[in-house]
């Protein structure tokens, strides 16, 4: 499942919070690629394994889309997308609503 939002920040303040959420969740990186705004993670909870790519294309004028997909064992997938856009909501000072695609 992936979900995509639109934030007022530049390519590398959205890639450094990403960076800070990864420590928070105590996830292992698997693939960091700033040049290409890409972060793979995963995540490990309750029992469950799941992972997280965040995907960053700069649209100019420091705006950024930013797409997250979410895989794995995570039961609920729109849950878990929502939550990680509220999470990077709360670090970055918003942005518009998420759209699930």
């Amino acid at each position: 499942m992936e979900g995509f939002k639109t934030y007022s920040n530049t390519k590398s303040e959205i890639l450094n919070t990403i960076y800070d959420i990864v420590e928070l969740q105590n996830g292992k990186m698997q693939i960091s690629d700033s040049i290409r705004g890409r972060v793979f993670y995963q995540l490990t909870m309750y029992g469950y394994e799941w992972q997280l790519l965040y995907k960053i294309r700069e649209l100019g004028n420091a705006r950024c889309e930013v797409s997250l997909s979410v895989t794995g064992e995570r039961k609920d997938k729109e849950r878990e997308l929502r939550c990680e856009f509220a999470l990077l909501d709360a670090m970055l000072e918003g942005g518009a609503g998420v759209r699930i695609g």
